[in-house]
């Protein structure tokens, strides 16, 4: 059940043309990053993103360097994966569900990294208006792609 509907969802290719207000940010995110070394024991990912959220925008283009197969959904248009991926009722993006070959799973990660909250609090702490919080944000974008793939490799290792 859960190939069929892993294969209904998008490729970072096939996701592209829909994203309508970070696409530019995806893809500039996308080509500062060098294709990056496999996960430990995962050979595919679902991810539930949404192109308005800042968290989504950073792991996607992650997610698209890694050598494994990724299907993307938006969360909002696919109710049922948001309930069956939900934490603690939360229907939360990005969430990322490592699979192995045979679609099992092995770990979920719900974003955004430990790091890239630390930030948001201090600089919130700081005073920051919305915009210059984001600005600062999606500055620290390489940052943060270190700290999600810190968090994926210690949740799919033994």
């Amino acid at each position: 059940m859960l190939e069929a509907r892993y294969l209904e969802g998008l490729t970072y290719e096939g996701l592209l043309p829909r994203l309508l207000r970070n696409r530019d940010r995806v893809e500039a995110f996308y080509a500062g990053l060098p294709p990056l070394p496999p996960l430990p024991k995962a050979q595919r990912a679902l991810a539930l993103v949404e192109d308005w959220c800042p968290d989504s925008v950073q792991a996607i283009p992650v997610l698209a360097r890694l050598p494994l197969e990724v299907r993307f959904f938006f969360r909002d248009e696919n109710p049922d994966l948001a309930e069956a991926y939900a934490k603690e009722g939360k229907r939360i993006v990005p969430t990322v569900v490592f699979l192995d070959g045979a679609y099992g799973e092995l770990a979920r990660w719900h974003g955004p990294p430990e790091a890239a909250r630390a930030f948001l609090r201090e600089k919130k702490a700081e005073g920051l208006s919305p915009k210059a919080l984001l600005l600062a944000y999606h500055g620290a974008f390489f940052r943060f792609a270190e700290a999600m793939l810190a968090e994926w490799r210690a949740l799919l290792s033994p």
